[in-house]
């Protein structure tokens, strides 16, 4: 957007600076036997079709950058990225980011990529702003709990994106049946930790016998695993596997903290809140950086941008 920006800037410069005109004395971009294209045609052109998508990132640019200085988190997010992408695309990688992502050079896209770093480090940060304390007072009587010592044994499924719909269907099934023989055994004596040994997928955990030592909301655990967790009483393993995006789970829950007065796990539960209102709500982006804009009294003199502006996000004199 950028680019289209400066184009639109060269094009703006050139009138009142081309040496050529047309017969109703407009300079001239384009002429034709008779007539032709003037330089205030091809601005006002466009503007309309550009100029609001290049406005805003130029705006959020300057606004951001006197939120957030620049960081060497910032500086490898934006070195991770292009590595990533010229390992995926080799000697493709320039001309790919130029077509994808329409940019002129890496340095416009490092650009690109700084503005999109900084717009989501505001966007983490209004969200946490806007939590009221109604929602943590909420959070914390409704939902949070002490933390949970558990173990688990998971039982993958071994689908790849190539495979069809009746495959990846047989192989849910033999999963999900490994983890009920699993708790049969469970059931008949065997002990937890030496099936974790035994059967569990998850390597990081197995040789512990499937200890995750310490859990809880905060610690981003798949929404399902959580809830089966949260169910089982002490001592008590899933008598069901739990379905989660990483497989079929046998959950086994060894001991329950009581939960911590509020002001120790305040700042956990405004997290949590935070990004639950960036994950539900798709138009949070957008409302987050209108605030940003209004913050700084952002006011756009030019009528057909201004409109085109109200227009796009909705607002309305």
């Amino acid at each position: 957007m950028k680019k289209m920006f400066l184009i639109l800037l060269s094009v703006f410069l050139l009138v009142g600076c081309s040496t050529s005109h047309l017969e109703n004395g407009k300079e001239s971009v384009v002429e034709f036997d008779e007539g032709g294209i003037s330089a205030e045609d091809l601005y006002d052109a466009l503007k309309e079709k550009y100029g609001v998508s290049a406005l805003v990132d130029l705006i959020d640019e300057e606004l951001l950058s006197r939120e957030y200085e620049s960081t060497d988190d910032e500086n490898t997010y934006i070195r991770n990225v292009i590595n990533s992408y010229k390992n995926q695309w080799g000697d493709d990688y320039l001309t790919n980011i130029q077509n994808y992502y329409g940019v002129k050079d890496e340095e416009e896209f490092k650009d690109m990529l700084r503005l999109s770093y900084k717009r989501n480090l505001w966007l983490k940060d209004y969200s946490k702003e806007s939590v009221t304390d109604k929602e943590i007072e909420d959070y914390y009587n409704d939902v949070a709990i002490g933390d949970m010592e558990i173990s688990h044994i998971l039982i993958k499924v071994d689908a790849t994106s190539d495979i069809s719909t009746s495959e990846k269907e047989d192989l849910e099934t033999a999963a999900e049946t490994k983890a009920k023989d699993i708790i049969e055994k469970l059931n008949n004596g065997e002990k937890f930790e030496d099936l974790a040994k035994e059967y569990s997928d998850d390597t990081a955990t197995k040789e512990s016998g499937g200890s995750l030592g310490k859990v809880n909301y905060i610690d981003n655990y798949d929404e399902n695993f959580m809830e089966g967790a949260v169910n089982l009483e002490v001592g008590e393993y899933s008598k069901e596997p739990v379905k989660s995006q990483y497989g079929y789970h046998i959950i086994y829950k060894t001991a329950q903290d009581e939960k911590k007065e509020l002001s120790e796990i305040r700042d956990d539960i405004i997290t949590i809140i935070a990004e639950e209102k960036i994950e539900n709500d798709t138009n949070f982006s957008t409302i987050a950086l209108l605030k940003l804009r209004e913050k700084y009294g952002i006011k756009i003199t030019d009528d057909k941008l201004k409109d085109s502006y109200n227009s796009r996000f909705g607002l309305y004199n």
